[in-house]
This record gives C-alpha cells, sequence and structure tokens, in this order.
C-alpha cells in the first residue's frame, strides 16, 4: 500500500513539473464543454459522474459511470445575435443590416453561431473512455471600424483516455488518468475593414475564397483525483504535450483541388495552449431536504494557472470558477454559476435517452473583469445511454 502511495505521489510532482509553460505561441485550445458544465461556470476538474471527464479531467473515467453518447445537436449563439438576426430579416440588403449593426456599437461587436454535432459519438465505462466530436462556428469580431474580423471554424477532436486506480484505505481513493487526441482545425477569414465586411455580408458564399488555414496534430492530457466520501479534489494538465502542424492555402477551393501549388509558404509547428486547473467538490448528505431533491453538487475551480507565467496575464478573479446544481424528480436539473465573474445558468431535462440542455453563460474577452462581457445562449439536444 505505501509502495502505491509513493507512486502516486510521484506522478502528481511529475505533473506538476510537466506543465511549465511552453514559450511557443499557443494555438487556442479546443471547447466542447457540455451545457451542463456551462449552466454551472465553465468545467469542474473534481466532478465525475458522466462522460465529459473524458475532456476535462481523465482521471475521472474512473468513478464515471458507464455511458454511451451516441449523437448531439446542439446551438449556441455569441453576443447579440438576435439583433444580428433582425436587422437581416427587416433590411433589404444585408450589408447595410452590418454596417447599421456596427455603427449602433460603436464599431466594437462579438457575435457568432456555434454548431456542435452531429457528429458526437462516446462512451465510457470501468475507467476506459472515447469520443469524436465536431463544431462549426461563424464568429464577426469587430474591435474598431477597420480591424473587423470574420470567420469560419470548422473543429473536429478524437479523444480517449483510461484511468487507474490507488486505494489509500480509510475510504480515500486516488486516480491517475491519462487522455490522448487527435485534432484537426479548418479556418476561413481574415480581418478587414467595415465595407469589406458590408461586401462579404451582401455575398456570404465569398468566404470560401479567402485565406483557408488548416491545424492538425495529437496531443496528450493527464490528472489526478482525490475522493472520499461526499468529497472531492481534481487536478488536470490539459493539452500538456499538443503539438500542431499549421498550413495556409489561397482558398479552401484550392486546398481541396490542388494544395501543393496553392500553400502559402512553409507549414509552421505550433502548441494547443496548455491548462493546468486544480478544483474541489462537494454533494452534501441532502437530510430531510432529500424529500424533495435528488442530489446537490457545489464545484469550485480554479483555472488556467500557468497563465500566470503569461507576457501579460489575465486578471486573477477571471479564473475562478464556481457552480451549483440541484437534482430533482429524476428529471430535472437547475443549474447556476460564476464564470469570468460573469453569471451563469441553466436548466437540464432528463428524459430516459433523451437529455435536453438550456444555459446561459458569460465570457469575458479581455483581460480584467468588465472590460469586453459577452454572454452566450446554448440549447442543447444529446442522446445517451
Amino acid at each position: 500500500m505505501q509502495g502505491r502511495t509513493t507512486k502516486a505521489a510521484a506522478l502528481g510532482a511529475a505533473l506538476l513539473l510537466l506543465a511549465a509553460p511552453a514559450f511557443a505561441e499557443p494555438l487556442a485550445p479546443f471547447d466542447f464543454s457540455s451545457p451542463r458544465e456551462r449552466a454551472m461556470g465553465g468545467s469542474h476538474v473534481a466532478l465525475a459522474d458522466d462522460y465529459s471527464v473524458l475532456l476535462t479531467n481523465p482521471a475521472g473515467l474512473a468513478s464515471a459511470p458507464r455511458e454511451a453518447l451516441f449523437a448531439d445537436l446542439g446551438i449556441r449563439a455569441m453576443g447579440p445575435v438576435f439583433n444580428f438576426i433582425d436587422l437581416f430579416v427587416n433590411s433589404a440588403d444585408a450589408g447595410t443590416a452590418v454596417i447599421d449593426l456596427l455603427a449602433a456599437n460603436g464599431y466594437k461587436l462579438y457575435a457568432g453561431i456555434e454548431l456542435s454535432g452531429p457528429l458526437a459519438l462516446g462512451y465510457a465505462d470501468e475507467g476506459l473512455g472515447f469520443g469524436l466530436f465536431n463544431k462549426t462556428s461563424f464568429v464577426l469580431n469587430a474591435a474598431s471600424a477597420v480591424n473587423i474580423g470574420v470567420f469560419l471554424t470548422e473543429d473536429i477532436l478524437l479523444s480517449g483516455g483510461y484511468a487507474f486506480r490507488f486505494e489509500l484505505g480509510g475510504g480515500h481513493l486516488l486516480d491517475l488518468g491519462i487522455g490522448a487526441k487527435g485534432f484537426a482545425r479548418g479556418n476561413l477569414g481574415k480581418s478587414m475593414g467595415f465595407l469589406e465586411v458590408a461586401d462579404l455580408m451582401s455575398d456570404p458564399m465569398a468566404i470560401l475564397g479567402e485565406d483557408f488555414t488548416l491545424a492538425t496534430g495529437i496531443g496528450c492530457d493527464l490528472g489526478l483525483r482525490w475522493s472520499w466520501e461526499s468529497l472531492a479534489a481534481g487536478l488536470v494538465c490539459r493539452d500538456l504535450f499538443s503539438p500542431a502542424i499549421v498550413a495556409k492555402y489561397d482558398s479552401l477551393s484550392g486546398f481541396i483541388d490542388e494544395p501543393s501549388t496553392t500553400i502559402l509558404g512553409d507549414p509552421t509547428y505550433e502548441f494547443l495552449k496548455r491548462s493546468l486547473d486544480i478544483g474541489f467538490a462537494w454533494t452534501p448528505e441532502l437530510g430531510k431536504l432529500g424529500r424533495i431533491l435528488d442530489s446537490i453538487t457545489v464545484a469550485i475551480d480554479y483555472r488556467d494557472i500557468l497563465d500566470f507565467f503569461a507576457l501579460v496575464p489575465r486578471n486573477a478573479i477571471l479564473k475562478l470558477g464556481l457552480g451549483v446544481e440541484a437534482r430533482m424528480l429524476d428529471i430535472v436539473a437547475v443549474r447556476a454559476g460564476i464564470n469570468e465573474a460573469l453569471l451563469s445558468a441553466g436548466v437540464g431535462i432528463d428524459i430516459g435517452v433523451l437529455k435536453l440542455g438550456f444555459s446561459v453563460l458569460g465570457t469575458e474577452l479581455g483581460i480584467d473583469p468588465g472590460v469586453r462581457p459577452n454572454y452566450n445562449l446554448i440549447l442543447d439536444f444529446s442522446f445517451r445511454y
């Protein structure tokens, strides 16, 4: 038993040592957060009660119940999307509608639509898990009248993991998990002035002629999770080592038809942004509350600890996440949380194989609280067994 404890402690120390920050300019990580996580203020690395541990902390696979995900369809509206749609519906010219919307917001705007699925396959059981996911997003990010980014992105992620369990005695459990992944990200678009954006919105298919960037690579995650009775703690380094090859082409059609002649320069080698997160979770005994509630879960996390080593780190308060979930009637889950100093909330409905989720999530686009807040609406339908 002592040998197992020593081995686990050594692995934990290795996790911290290997999590030293990378000096290469990182790529944005792949985010396939579930509606539950988003409603609870983001991912929580100490929770281990559904398949999502595969993407948050592979150590949780040792405790996750058997579950299969065979379909998922979600839509996420980012920023004032409904104002955007209303202008398009009531305007005869899409280009004019975009200029009006940008002008009404002082040419500072972040809006978009993200579709997750329909590719969503996953399985978790007895410490083993794997999944295949995709999402498509369209984003308009305006910083000024002459610096407006329009991007169409497709992400595909293949992930697998396994967890080992160490029994420490007295009901204390320590789990070690390792995850492996393969990924691809295709991106179309560029930054331009508002007149160019107006022309693009008048002919949306023109975006297919913009520069196309393809990033492909592999990576790994490493995590720890301790649990005892109703308490749990987790530590994970996501994208511990996730190198990628990034190639740029003059257009998507050029990449499909003649990649060797339309590539712009030599491919570059980059890394997904490494993240070290720590979290705690508590599922208290309900007592008399058990007559009306099935369970209550409270989770608190501190995320992206390695950002402290960045040249310009984000405000420390933005890395704190808090979430609460109350389940009742074996069907309904009510959720709330704080993410990046902004509120989040949501409701989940479990109808056997079909799971429905609705959530509101606040995200901060700046490096300090309140600089550039953005709210997201998420509606998701998943089929799990």
